[in-house]
């Protein structure tokens, strides 16, 4: 990464220094611990903002598209988009590790990241069918007799873990093997 890259993402984040970096999301780890850790590692100053769910209603309207995380920089811009902020806060690393400028291990993390996305679209739907069934083309909670919603739900979190999770489990195995290292990737930990 060269340094310009690495300046002008530190000073997106940090700004003048008076003025904090904030990182708003529920009081629960989410999408938004990836961020957080990268802020931390990369260190970059922020006010972790977390937002109780009895808050949410309230806090909802005030979003810039209904739904957290939100990243307000000290300019006031908002980024609303976790990978973003993921990817912004990975390119202020002042060592330059953990979204490498290198082209070849930048695409390496990029499909690391792509292998993540895909492993979180296999699993949504065993966590959210219990919440959210007719997300899913089931009734809604309150419609779906209990009996037949408690079979549903662990049949299709069985399928994930008989299925989904060994085949990505694999997948990551492979990966920390032929990096050789501590990570993923080698010896750095990347986004």
């Amino acid at each position: 990464m060269s340094a310009s890259n690495i300046d002008q993402a530190r000073k997106l984040l940090i700004g003048d220094g008076i003025t904090p970096l904030k990182l708003e999301y529920f009081a629960i780890e989410g999408v938004a611990e990836q961020v957080r850790i990268a802020l931390a590692v990369a260190e970059v100053p922020f006010d972790d903002v977390r937002i109780g769910f009895s808050d949410w209603a309230v806090k909802k309207p005030t979003t810039k598209y209904g739904q957290l995380p939100e990243m307000i920089l000290p300019n006031g811009d908002v980024i609303t988009e976790s990978m973003a902020m993921l990817r912004l806060a990975g390119e202020a690393d002042p060592e330059g590790k953990l979204y490498p400028s290198d082209m070849a291990t930048r695409v390496k993390v990029e499909g690391v990241l792509g292998l993540v996305g895909d492993l979180s679209r296999a699993w949504r739907p065993a966590l959210y069918i219990g919440m959210r069934p007719e997300a899913f083309g089931y009734p809604t909670s309150a419609e779906w007799d209990k009996e037949v919603k408690d079979a549903t739900i662990k049949k299709v979190r069985e399928a994930f873990l008989s299925n989904e999770l060994p085949r990505y489990m694999g997948c990551f195995t492979d990966l920390l093997k032929e990096s050789g290292g501590k990570f993923l990737l080698g010896d750095d930990l990347t986004i």
